[in-house]
């Protein structure tokens, strides 16, 4: 895994990309459609965010990504820690972005599920600093 970022950081990482994500349409143009989360991530994450992209922002942050846990995705998650990069847990790890992308996208606007999102990715920092 990487190493932790500061709380700073982290949260300079998040407005960010809250900023960038309330002020961005997710979809490009009326007629084009994504056909799932993890192709809306690919547009997004080459996407320009304060002299980085947005996938940049993302694997920088990585250890403070709340994941949506399922049996299957805990075991791919654990699988993903513990062996080199397979194509399927690369896949996992970028599901798991772009759900993130989402959520900050729903929440953006609206404080009290912005600060309780904050509070979520600062408890998984301070957990991977122990």
């Amino acid at each position: 895994m990487n190493q932790t970022i500061s709380r700073k950081d982290l949260c300079g990482y998040l407005s960010l990309l809250r900023k960038e994500m309330q002020e961005r349409e997710l979809f490009p143009a009326p007629n084009v459609i994504f056909l799932n989360s993890r192709a809306l991530y690919h547009h997004l994450a080459k996407q320009p965010c304060a002299g980085d992209t947005i996938g940049g922002i993302l694997k920088k942050i990585e250890t403070c990504i709340p994941l949506a846990v399922t049996e299957e995705s805990f075991s791919l998650f654990l699988s993903a820690c513990r062996e080199p990069k397979t194509e399927r847990t690369r896949n996992f790890l970028e599901s798991s972005k772009a759900d993130f992308l989402l959520m900050i996208h729903q929440t953006a606007r609206d404080e009290r599920e912005w600060q309780a999102l904050a509070a979520l990715c600062e408890k998984l920092r301070q957990r991977n600093i122990k």
